[in-house]
């Protein structure tokens, strides 16, 4: 098996273990570090040890943290340590989600709606793409990494985010199709492009978490 879904899942059932209020707080804090850090495999070995602390605290008749600021203490130390992003790197994040789940998933979704509509891969589709890319890694991404702990009293920061994202993704869109939407590459009836674009993501997806099981932190674990 992949060793990062064997410690995943190894994490899933040691969770289930702790008393409900553990549960609660590495549920909280697990979920803080996947949301400014994509390092996945650094954050199921911080699960990993967390579980092992839960455990004994638990056996002792205690809890995971003391208090709230204990878990904020800890995200502070342990976020450093995790894995940053290099540029290439947000190719694996972000085209898996473009291609299986916004051009693939959606457009099965709406076939039965919009019927034989044919997708135009023009310049300015293009140009909207780059763009789409680059701020969702540069702008969003970053800014959203900033973001500080617990996440349940930032959540106006993340809706803001979000919220500029849409904006300039769809502001873009609309005046790069202006100027160059007319300069069209390839047309593609939607099922045909949905289907493709579903298979590209799948298999992006299958080499993304192939790559997450060389990850060499996880032999000295499994």
């Amino acid at each position: 098996m992949n060793k990062y879904f064997a410690l995943r899942k190894a994490n899933r059932m040691r969770t289930k273990l702790l008393n409900e209020k553990s549960q609660e707080q590495l549920k909280e804090v697990i979920r803080y570090l996947r949301r400014v850090s994509w390092d996945f495999c650094g954050i199921e070995l911080v699960c990993s040890d967390l579980l092992d602390i839960s455990i004994q605290a638990n056996a002792e008749n205690q809890e995971l943290f003391d208090s709230i600021s204990d878990a904020k203490t800890f995200v502070e130390e342990v976020k450093p340590c995790l894995k940053t992003l290099r540029a290439a790197d947000y190719f694996w994040f972000v085209a898996p989600l473009y291609f299986f789940f916004e051009w693939g998933v959606e457009g099965l979704l709406l076939y039965p709606v919009i019927g034989d509509w044919v997708f135009e891969l023009s310049v300015g589709y293009l140009m909207q793409l780059v763009v789409a890319v680059t701020v969702f890694c540069a702008l969003f991404r970053r800014m959203m990494e900033q973001v500080g702990f617990p996440p349940r009293e930032h959540w106006l920061k993340y809706a803001t985010w979000l919220v500029l994202y849409i904006v300039t993704l769809y502001g873009t869109g609309w005046f790069f199709t202006q100027i160059a939407g007319k300069i069209v590459l390839l047309r593609l009836p939607i099922l045909s492009y949905s289907i493709f674009c579903l298979l590209l993501g799948a298999g992006l997806y299958a080499i993304h978490f192939w790559r997450y099981g060389k990850d060499p932190r996880l032999s000295a674990r499994i």
